[in-house]
């Protein structure tokens, strides 16, 4: 778990007196019972609009977080156990994007600092580049 995670569900702890092992994580403050999905998801998109961020669907967060952990070159098994799934073909619709190491490589080569010529000379990239 991020740190930073592990940090914001601590305060959210500190808030109800529902903290034990078998409570619900996301659960009311007062009453420990599931959050109505309605109030939250018209919260979630208040929180958006004041934020200045496109709209987005609340399960769309998940899906960024498979996609970003994708990204980042984490394995798809361990993508597959984060999200709960029992079919890794489930995983693969959430994580659509892994880039092989080739892309990786492409991709840092073309946006170098230095990118060599033809000729054998490195030719410079950015403000400093001849025309």
């Amino acid at each position: 778990m991020a740190d930073r995670l592990a940090r914001e569900l601590d305060c959210w702890s500190q808030r109800t007196l529902y903290r034990a092992d078998d409570d619900l994580v996301f659960a009311h403050p007062q009453s420990g019972r599931p959050l109505d999905r309605t109030k939250l998801s018209r919260r979630f998109k208040a929180a958006g609009a004041d934020a200045g961020v496109r709209a987005v669907r609340f399960h769309d967060l998940r899906h960024t977080f498979a996609t970003r952990l994708a990204a980042s070159g984490q394995p798809m098994r361990t993508i597959q156990e984060f999200l709960g799934h029992a079919d890794s073909k489930t995983t693969q619709i959430y994580a659509h994007y892994a880039p092989s190491a080739h892309e990786i490589e492409m991709v840092n080569a073309a946006f170098a600092d230095e990118q060599p010529s033809r000729n054998g000379e490195a030719l410079r990239s950015g403000s400093d580049a001849a025309p």
